[in-house]
């Protein structure tokens, strides 16, 4: 993406905004907001800077995707029952008030990546530029900040509808209210339809502006907005608008081609429709494979190990699956080079999560790759479920199949609605694991409650030795494995408020107008 290297003075310029107030005339030799939006390069590096508030480490980065995988019932943490990790686990209704950090940064963040759009939208239009690239910019922030209030109205339900840049240091004037669920969800619709009308197809773009908002990516998050409304005749078009569309999207042959363990081309690749950009952006990368890759493994830059999978999740994928070894590290070579490390000699020994792990060091040689947001195979199955519930079972088979195609698996055919409902929530929940959706496809589904009960049983799988033959574990390293799977340890007390996540209370206790979510 051109002018990243203008994001930090973009960055500058937004937080003047707030001391904006105690001047009274701007010196001609300054950067200010109000004399930065003057060409179309001030209107680029504006929307660049809207980007680069996805990047940072309390969103994307690592608190957004790490939270939602954490509260799914796919993982637990080596960090034991009161980490803040755990916290999310469980649920936890006092330690998700105060202790959780992912939930309390991850509230100060996104505000910052809707006050860098409102900063776009506002100033944009009033610049004397080409219409089209104008209109663009204002088509990409609308976009941006759509797909924030989407993460955030699926996160803690109503949310304050803040439309315009805040510029002020009163904070009184910053003490909102909430806004209803359904009006967030209106406003997400208005920003997408809009943005829909006037950003050019992915094809239409050229190499130095990959990675930005697309036609596609705006008719994609629709689409997948109005599943989550049960719109399912709107859902359906404009899913298959993106099937369909002219920039050829596919996926990719091999699910783990998505992946640095693939060989398919990780980044803005056929199956990509929107990501958020890292490798060129941001050397420092992501921090997702630290969290997820074995703890002291001896590869990677972190080697953190802080999420680890659950036995139970894993149990799920069959082993024809291609998705499992997509999805799961169950060996890998050890550092020396002469052993395989087998999954039961980790030293936490569960199988661990192989997407977003960086097996190869490159982080630390300066890359980092890009965090997926949605992927061709997430509005395949859009398409799926939105063709189901709207009586069209034959199209719901066409695309929930490609899916299944893509990852080895026989065609499904001969299903009730219902039957085959339940089997596209399953593709979903396999497909998309430990990409920042697994709370809330389970809360949509309506499986969280159920499924945390369920995952705390598991079966364990046959171990083997580095030449195949099947190793025998002793009581020592079963009773270890036992220690290591979520269980009543956990204290879960899951309830239906659970569904969202509380407001924060530092957030309440600056803004006393913002309403706790009941339960908690």
């Amino acid at each position: 993406m051109k002018n990243s290297k203008y994001i930090l003075l973009f960055c500058i310029v937004v937080l003047a905004t707030a001391c904006s107030d105690f001047l009274d005339e701007i010196p001609k030799d300054s950067i200010s907001p109000a004399n930065f939006y003057n060409n179309a390069d001030d209107a680029i590096v504006a929307v660049n800077g809207a980007y680069a508030a996805l990047n940072v480490n309390d969103y994307y980065s690592r608190y957004w995707m790490t939270s939602s995988t954490l509260a799914g019932d796919g993982c637990f943490t080596r960090l034991g029952s009161t980490s803040d990790r755990a916290a999310i686990i469980q649920l936890n209704d006092a330690g998700m008030l105060v202790n959780a950090r992912y939930n309390v940064a991850t509230w100060g963040a996104v505000w910052q990546a809707i006050n860098r759009a409102n900063a776009v939208i506002d100033n944009v239009p009033g610049i004397d530029m080409d219409a089209t690239l104008r209109d663009r910019v204002v088509a990409e922030a609308k976009f941006l900040r759509a797909l924030t209030y989407f993460n955030m109205v699926r996160r803690w339900g109503g949310v304050p509808l803040i439309l315009s840049e805040t510029s002020t240091s009163d904070i009184s004037e910053l003490q909102v209210t909430r806004n209803t669920a359904d009006e967030v969800y209106a406003q997400i619709i208005t920003d997408l339809t809009d943005a829909t009308a006037d950003l050019p197809y992915i094809a239409d773009y050229g190499s130095s502006d990959a990675g930005r908002a697309s036609k596609e990516a705006a008719q994609g998050l629709l689409a997948k907005v109005q599943l989550y409304r049960q719109d399912w005749a709107n859902a359906k078009t404009n899913a298959e608008a993106v099937i369909n569309s002219p920039s050829g999207l596919d996926l990719m042959p091999d699910p783990a081609d998505n992946w640095w363990t693939g060989n398919g081309d990780r980044d803005n690749n056929i199956e990509s429709v929107f990501e958020v950009q890292y490798n060129g952006v941001s050397p420092q990368g992501h921090q997702l494979g630290n969290n997820y890759e074995p703890n002291n493994s001896g590869y990677g830059p972190g080697q953190w190990g802080t999420i680890i999978g659950s036995l139970w999740w894993f149990n799920q994928f069959s082993d024809d699956d291609k998705r499992k070894p997509a999805t799961w590290l169950t060996e890998y070579p050890a550092p020396s080079g002469d052993s395989i490390i087998q999954w039961h000699e980790n030293r936490y020994p569960v199988p661990h999560i192989n997407k977003y792990r960086d097996p190869f060091n490159k982080v630390s040689d300066g890359m980092a790759y890009n965090i997926k947001v949605l992927r061709f195979a997430d509005v395949l199955l859009v398409a799926a479920e939105a063709s189901n519930e709207s009586g069209k079972q034959d199209d719901a088979y066409k695309y929930v199949n490609r899916v299944r195609t893509r990852a080895g698996l026989p065609d499904l055919a001969g299903l009730s609605q219902d039957e085959l409902r339940e089997a596209i929530y399953l593709e979903f929940r396999k497909e998309l694991c430990f990409e920042g959706q697994d709370y809330e496809e389970l809360v949509r589904q309506g499986k969280l409650i159920a499924n945390k009960i369920a995952y705390q049983t598991y079966t364990i799988p046959t171990m083997y030795n580095d030449d195949g033959s099947v190793f025998t574990p002793s009581q020592a390293l079963l009773d270890d494995i036992a220690l290591r799977q979520p269980g009543p340890h956990y204290n879960y007390e899951l309830d239906a408020h659970n569904t969202i996540f509380p407001i924060p209370q530092t957030a309440r206790d600056k803004n006393p107008n913002l309403t706790q979510n009941p339960g908690y």
